[in-house]
């Protein structure tokens, strides 16, 4: 075979590699934007969304949301980039969840392992267009409707931890002889009712329990009747929780 037979095969070679990898070298050099996907968990698929920005200096700032988790707009500067090696650690976060990635040739999406407590399982970003800002169903009101008497729709959340906070639907009715019964709901996890307890309402104070997931309230109302102030106690952990009266629909 003549020489320039050889030259023309071997640029033809070099051809069909290097737009992958030149394509993978740039898109390493620019994670920014809005990406979207899954961690495969034994218990089925968690969304999760990662947004990056530059921030200069070849370094990068990154916001997390796992919506069931109760984690949204986290804030992590743990980027690393080398080759197509992408990884991030979510510092702050119980058991400091870490993921280990790799760009595809194309730039338009991320996949390896993510590993918290020791245990890995596998992730998927893609790139995508991030959603127009929406009114959240789920949010918490910046303030309660007046009313009088614990009977009603409620809404609060709680932190358990840094970065997590879990937000929680009441519903409380009562009988024509006063008598009170209701249940909760944990809005981020899309659990099912969970019957409250004894619920007890006495000269300003509130109190109820869980028992579905051992937990329990006390509280007492403010002066109009649109907030109550306490403490959700799970695992013999106390945690700030203010519940606030949602307009009955």
């Amino acid at each position: 075979m003549k020489l320039h037979r050889l030259l023309a095969l071997a640029a033809l070679a070099i051809a069909a590699v290097c737009p992958a990898l030149f394509s993978a070298a740039d898109a390493a050099k620019s994670i920014a934007g809005y990406w979207a996907g899954t961690i495969s968990t034994p218990r089925g698929e968690l969304a999760i969304s990662v947004e990056w920005v530059a921030a200069g200096d070849g370094k990068w700032k990154g916001t997390i949301d796992s919506p069931r988790q109760g984690v949204r707009g986290f804030a992590f500067e743990t980027t690393k980039i080398s080759g197509i090696a992408v990884d991030f650690t979510l510092q702050g976060l119980p058991g400091e969840p870490a993921f280990n990635g790799q760009l595809s040739a194309d730039g338009k999406s991320i996949s390896g392992e993510a590993i918290a407590n020791g245990g890995g399982t596998p992730f998927r970003l893609e790139r995508t267009e991030k959603p127009a800002p929406q009114i959240d169903p789920h949010a918490v009101p910046a303030k309660g409707d007046p009313g009088k008497g614990l009977a009603g729709k409620w809404r609060g959340s709680i932190k358990p931890i840094p970065g997590i906070e879990l937000r929680l639907d009441l519903d409380v009715t009562a009988d024509a002889d006063g008598k009170l019964s209701g249940n909760m709901v944990s809005l981020d996890q899309g659990s099912a009712p969970l019957p409250l307890g004894p619920l007890t309402e006495k000269d300003g104070s509130v109190s109820f329990e869980v028992a579905a997931v051992r937990g329990s309230f006390t509280g007492k109302f403010n002066a109009d009747g649109s907030e109550i102030s306490g403490e959700w106690t799970q695992g013999g952990r106390p945690t700030p929780m203010v519940l606030k009266r949602r307009a009955a629909k």
